[in-house]
């Protein structure tokens, strides 16, 4: 404290300053300012003896218990313990918020008194004034005719309206519920009344959460019509809390939707849910009113150091619940149940999972769907001297259907890599592995995988031999640095490898890419093997364009001297002995600009067979995205994936200005029209500042489902921020 008057004595060599004490008996300000961390300073301070009374004047400033004085002039009456300010007075409170007033009259520990005519900041930034406020810090604020607003007032035109204030009668702070409650409430846009409630509450800003209702939604959408949806906040705990979303249609009825979250020490626990009682069409055209609705949990946890374990399950009460009440749409077609352990140390990593699906498509039927129980997959790597490593894996499956099509699968397979880069720059890797199955498999007329009906036991055992060649190299390319790394890999394994006793389970799909040309087996799974001798080659290259960015590059194909097996069909870009050319060239300007385009070539003629080009554009204000898919002679059509398709999905937002932006997206199909019909359309009108968001949004999506038809959605989103 002496520290601090010296400081100031330096800097105002005209500053008398004083320290006070008075009788033992009274506790007073006077025994406050002797008190550590409690003082007062001032220009000028006087001791008027024959008054009780104490003055300070210029620069007053009290400190109490982290809370902050200052005015113009101060009186303190030592006799009934108050203080009078006066003159540009402002109180900063333990909780950050700011009190301003023309004069305050407070007791001696500044927690108590009356202001009148005060504004104030508080700790979140927002605004709050009133005629009088009747201060207690123990028992909560009261205050009179108040009016309260998140947004800044403008600095150009200070009497303008802010966008929206609160104007009370009368308000409170309930300081151990945590919130502000205000009574006869009228809530003002630009001024002008719009809104009338007799009571409101809101979270004092330093609470950091607390429950309570949330911000509205409105919207209209042409199967469930003009919808409210009204969410509620509640808290349970520091480390959890829900969310309960009731919404009311004009063409369904109620639908009742909820999110819980939960933070443990170590893990997490998300739940989301909901549902109705609303028709349902069936595809004879009848309907039925039903339960609906859908379930979403994901929960992690920590077991010790190296192992954890979890639950991801999401299900639906029927296929079309989601995309109807919802507006949701898997892209997989199907929803995913799974329970899985796993952990790792060094040179070990395990994992254990649980499988089920539910098919979203409804002409499918359960009966054929897998329950996976369980998956197992063991990793041992061991690194040695001289460039050796050692990988060993074994997995195991038990897969059953109603069906009755089930599959048992034990599968070890070890690995031996020798990488070695000699003096002139080549680099070599060599893989031997040997891998070996066991099967135990059950197949029904009913199924529909692949493989002979009955009973079947098969074992197999796959020697490989791989080597790996490149030749990274450096040099110029019209004055610009460029890499370029050719590459040559070639694969030695046994023909056959896969009878029709083993049922496909897990390798359905197979098709080249960029991405798996170097791969030594193109097949995703372990049911089906690519076998036979066969060569990959190829480059990859960069060329540094300095300013204008970079371009990276890969392209390759593969041959094999036999013809292909029989797994490798039309469509599949691996039906002739010499694949189709695969790449992947990719142009970036730093963050502003980024071009990518994938490629499958016919091997005759170089037609595209799958050609997929992605455009990042961003400038500011505005930022785009282009992606264009074309996919023909797919070797594994659905009725969700036809066998050529053609699609696009553009999407562009623009920063209009500081506060509004709006966003347009759409996706078309090009097949079948000369100019592509729309599958989905969005157009996004936003406004956002320091005190409100409005989010306006008409959709459109284009579903051939019976009960769920085209379907046109218009949303309003209406946020008072801090409220």
């Amino acid at each position: 404290m002496l520290s601090h008057y010296l400081k100031f004595l330096l800097r105002n060599n005209f500053i008398i300053l004083y320290l006070f004490f008075i009788y033992s008996t009274t506790h007073s300000f006077a025994d406050i300012i002797n008190n550590e961390g409690s003082f007062l300073s001032a220009d000028v301070i006087e001791h008027h003896n024959e008054l009780s009374m104490i003055s300070a004047l210029g620069n007053v400033e009290v400190i109490n218990d982290n809370e902050i004085l200052r005015a113009n002039k101060l009186t303190y009456d030592l006799e009934n313990d108050t203080i009078l300010a006066k003159g540009s007075v402002s109180l900063k409170t333990k909780q950050g918020d700011i009190l301003y007033a023309d004069s305050m009259e407070l007791q001696g520990d500044l927690k108590t008194g009356i202001i009148k005519n005060f504004s104030s900041i508080l700790s979140d930034g927002s605004r709050l004034s009133a005629a009088k406020i009747n201060r207690d810090a123990e028992k909560g604020d009261t205050l009179e005719r108040v009016i309260y607003t998140r947004c800044k007032i403008c600095e150009d035109n200070p009497e303008e309206y802010p966008i929206w204030q609160l104007r009370a009668l009368d308000s409170k702070r309930n300081v151990e519920e945590g919130r502000i409650e205000y009574n006869h409430v009228i809530l003002d846009a630009y001024g002008f009344p719009v809104f009338y409630v007799p009571a409101i509450s809101h979270a004092d800003p330093s609470i950091k959460k607390t429950s309570g209702f949330l911000s509205p939604k409105f919207k209209n959408n042409s199967i469930l019509g003009p919808t409210y949806s009204q969410p509620y906040y509640h808290v349970l705990s520091k480390s959890s809390d829900i969310t309960l979303i009731p919404s009311i249609t004009f063409n369904e009825g109620p639908i009742i939707a909820a999110k819980y979250r939960k933070l443990r020490e170590k893990g997490s626990t998300f739940i989301k849910g909901s549902f109705t009682r609303g028709s349902l069409k069936k595809t004879d055209g009848t309907e039925s009113d039903k339960f609906r609705g859908h379930i979403n949990i994901n929960s992690i946890e920590r077991i010790n150091k190296h192992w954890i374990a979890g639950v991801n399950f999401i299900r639906a009460s029927d296929a079309t619940y989601l995309p109807r009440y919802r507006q949701e749409k898997t892209t997989s077609g199907t929803l995913a149940q799974r329970a899985h352990i796993s952990g790792r140390d060094k040179g070990f990593y395990s994992e254990i999972e649980s499988l089920y699906f539910q098919p979203m498509d409804s002409s499918k039927s359960n009966r054929h769907v897998p329950l996976i129980l369980p998956n197992t997959k063991t990793i041992w790597i061991k690194h040695y001297k001289e460039g050796y490593s050692r990988e060993i894996t074994l997995n195991t499956t038990l897969i059953a259907r109603a069906s009755g099509s089930n599959s048992q699968r034990v599968s070890l397979k070890s690995k031996w890599i020798k990488g070695i880069i000699i003096d002139t720059g080549h680099v070599i890797t060599t893989k031997l592995s040997g891998r070996a199955d066991l099967y135990r498999d059950r197949k029904t007329d009913q199924s529909k995988t692949s493989g002979d009906l009955g009973h079947h036991k098969a074992t197999r055992f796959i020697p490989k031999l791989e080597t790996f060649w490149s030749l990274p190299s450096k040099g110029d390319f019209l004055e610009l640095p460029i890499l370029f790394e050719p590459m040559l890999q070639s694969i030695f394994s046994p023909k056959g490898g896969n009878p029709n006793s083993i049922i496909n389970n897990d390798s359905m799909d197979i098709e080249l890419s960029h991405s798996n040309i170097f791969s030594s087996d193109k097949f995703s799974g372990l049911d089906r093997v690519e076998s036979g001798i066969r060569f990959n080659f190829g480059f990859k290259t960069n060329i540094n364009l300095q300013n204008y960015g970079e371009i990276d590059a890969i392209i390759g194909r593969s041959w094999r001297p036999e013809e292909p097996q029989k797994e490798f069909i039309k469509g599949t870009g691996l039906s002739e002995k010499l694949s189709h050319t695969v790449g992947n060239i990719r142009y970036i300007i730093h963050e502003n600009f980024k071009l990518d385009y994938s490629f499958r070539k016919d091997s005759l003629d170089l037609r595209s067979q799958r050609d997929s080009i992605s455009l990042d554009l961003n400038v500011h204000p505005v930022t785009a995205n282009i992606n264009y898919t074309m996919v023909k002679d797919d070797p594994n059509p659905s009725p969700s994936v036809p066998i050529s398709s053609e699609q696009a999905l553009a999407s562009i937002k623009w920063n209009i200005s500081k506060n509004w932006s709006t966003n347009i997206t759409q996706s078309r199909d090009f097949v079948g029209s000369n100019f592509g019909d729309a599958i989905f359309s969005r157009a996004i009108v936003e406004y956002l500042d320091e005190c409100i968001k409005i989010n306006i949004s008409v959709e459109r999506n284009h579903r051939d489902i019976v009960d769920v038809p085209d379907t046109t959605t218009l949303s309003i989103t209406f946020e008072l921020v801090g409220f």
